[in-house]
């Protein structure tokens, strides 16, 4: 992951267990600067929805450009984000493709007319993982959709928010999401329909890890099948990373980010655990002439970058990376827990290309579905 600069500052607070990061929203419109190289063919890959229904937009009266440019604006936000090229058409309406025969990941309902599309094809339930911004970017009037889709008695509408491109947040809150998703198809059964905003990011990885930890697949075969349904780009360590958490705990430790002041009037870092999209301020020590952040972190890499005074920079004192595949340095911090004890085995194993859960490792991650808070909102 490469740094974003000139974004907006926001502040975090801490990580509240399984609930992920209580963080402000990132707005979905903004530049994301991780450059794609057009003629690496590795990173050509072009993605872009197809539907699977008709359009929920009425095209009869033509697409204004300020409809064309917003969605022209999300798609390159979603491509520097994402590391694929990525195309999303909202003035194009609802698109979706079917898994399974009961499960549907799909871009986002824009208007009450869409809950009646869902119910022709068997929905029972409408599961959405946008945030405020999200909504208000392409001004959708979630709550007229919500009210609308309460006045049937065979569909329900469910909300729990997952951050827009953001992995970490992804791998935080896909448990207690999974808690919900899981309950409502026990409850609601017949189809299920996991969205996004565009269905290309957050909506798939919910899929696959129900499919992974629930249906029985191995998390490739899951994708495999994903992959050949619908273009999309699901991040798999966030979904890998949120199996370990689950089975071994979510153990944290604090790590100190430490960096000399040169006379620096503000000092602070993104990445981390916050994302690209987001700032936390470093605290200056007179006495000792450093500026210092702590962070409780679970196990894993992140990366990360220094803004001292507005630029971005990385501390050489300490550990880096070299120049990645957009000429870019950053510092990481490496949360590692005991290799050789049973926990670390298991990390091993399920950090692999292409984990597979034993049998009692589903039991624990179906239980724990069962017996978690819920995550709606």
């Amino acid at each position: 992951m490469n740094c974003l600069q000139n974004l907006p500052r926001s502040l975090v607070s801490p990580l509240l267990g399984f609930g992920g990061n209580q963080r402000d929203p990132c707005s979905s419109s903004l530049k994301m600067l991780l450059p794609i190289r057009a003629n690496d063919p590795k990173l050509r890959l072009v993605l872009q929805a197809v539907s699977d229904s008709k359009s929920s937009t009425d095209m009869s009266g033509g697409v204004s450009k300020e409809e064309e440019d917003k969605s022209d604006e999300y798609s390159q936000d979603m491509t520097q984000a994402m590391g694929a090229v990525l195309t999303y058409r909202h003035e194009f309406g609802m698109n979706y493709n079917f898994l399974r025969p009961d499960l549907i990941v799909g871009s986002c309902l824009q208007t009450p007319e869409d809950v009646d599309k869902l119910r022709k094809i068997g929905v029972k339930t409408i599961f959405c993982l946008q945030q405020d911004p999200d909504l208000e970017y392409f001004g959708v009037d979630i709550r007229s959709i919500q009210a609308y889709a309460k006045t049937f008695t065979d569909i329900e509408h469910i909300r729990c928010e997952i951050r827009d491109f953001d992995a970490f947040d992804l791998r935080m809150r896909l448990p207690a999401v999974l808690s919900t998703l899981y309950k409502a198809v026990k409850r609601n059964g017949g189809v299920t329909y996991v969205h996004c905003t565009a269905g290309m990011g957050r909506a798939p990885a919910a899929a696959l890890t129900y499919m992974f930890w629930v249906q029985g697949y191995k998390l490739m075969e899951a994708h495999k099948i994903l992959m050949s349904k619908r273009t999309c780009f699901p991040k798999l360590d966030a979904i890998r990373n949120a199996t370990i958490d689950i089975l071994t705990g979510l153990k944290k430790k604090t790590v100190t980010l430490t960096l000399r002041d040169k006379g620096f009037s503000t000092v602070e870092i993104s990445g981390l655990d916050i994302g690209w999209g987001q700032r936390i301020p470093l605290t200056l020590d007179k006495g000792t002439g450093f500026w210092s952040l702590k962070r409780e972190l679970p196990e894993g890499q992140f990366e990360y970058k220094y803004i001292i005074d507005g630029e971005w920079t990385h501390n050489e004192q300490e550990p880096f990376t070299g120049p990645n595949k957009d000429g870019h340095t950053n510092n990481y911090a490496k949360v590692v827990h005991d290799p050789t004890s049973v926990d670390g085995a298991t990390r091993e194993r399920l950090t692999s290309e292409d984990p597979e859960l034993l049998e009692e490792e589903r039991l624990k991650l179906i239980q724990f579905l069962e017996t978690s808070s819920e995550a709606e909102v």
